[in-house]
């Protein structure tokens, strides 16, 4: 955790939006995995209720990027900014996919990413109501699809300097999702902070069928009547 907070998560309430959680146990996760006084600007990708950027503007980070592809995400992120009276001369929004966006021409050296990984071979997407939430959870049919998406767009950019920290679920089986990305896309991925929560009910029929060697593998334990995962966040460098 960023020893030199001044503002915890678990104070910053933000609002929220159908379909658009204020926070999430992912994006809490992100925020006290951050050490932000090594950083001076971020780019927020997928950046939802703007709570990732909002945390760190309010503990000093001097700028940050927001990038989201849904309008709705957008609107959501620009009233939060003013509900918490940040200067607009500290931040500005990139609204579109986040492959349109050329790094090169932004100074940023810290990319976060909460991406949706949800496996629509596990669970039908349509469970979801809010058009919002599907794009948020959709992760394509082995959850991996929007994250290889980002990996091979960073794979065309200039990332030497620039650290890229991804929230992640266990159940996506961590030691192997960190080799298939250096081994496709040249990112070489570790462990640096990690957050033990629920597993959704919805997950429940999937998990109790796997072996135990696979809920070994994805960090699925079982305590208190309760399955419970891990929320990863890995940080990514380059090796070109």
């Amino acid at each position: 955790m960023n020893q030199k907070s001044i503002y915890l998560i678990e104070n910053i309430n933000l609002a929220s939006s159908n379909g658009i959680a204020a926070k999430t146990p992912f994006s809490q996760a992100m925020c006290e995995g951050i050490d932000l006084q090594h950083y001076h600007c971020l780019l927020d990708v997928g950046c939802g209720s703007g709570i990732i950027g909002i945390y760190s503007l309010l503990n000093r980070l001097p700028f940050v990027y927001f990038n989201d592809i849904q309008p709705e995400a957008i609107g959501l992120t620009q009233y939060n900014l003013k509900k918490e009276g940040i200067s607009s001369d500290q931040y500005q929004i990139i609204q579109g996919a986040f492959d349109s966006i050329d790094l090169s021409k932004y100074p940023i050296d810290l990319i976060t990413f909460n991406p949706p990984q949800l496996p629509t071979d596990w669970v039908n997407i349509n469970i979801f109501k809010e058009e919002c939430e599907k794009k948020f959870r959709d992760g394509g049919k082995d959850g991996k699809a929007v994250i290889n998406r980002f990996f091979q767009w960073l794979s065309g950019q200039n990332t030497q300097n620039i650290s890229i920290q991804l929230g992640v679920s266990s159940v996506l089986a961590i030691d192997s999702f960190l080799k298939s990305i250096e081994q496709h896309f040249g990112f070489s991925g570790a462990k640096k902070h990690e957050k033990t929560v629920p597993v959704r009910q919805i997950l429940y029929p999937i998990v109790t069928a796997m072996s135990q060697d696979e809920k070994n593998a994805r960090d699925i334990t079982f305590q208190d009547d309760a399955f419970y995962k891990k929320i990863y966040i890995l940080e990514f460098n380059s090796k070109r």
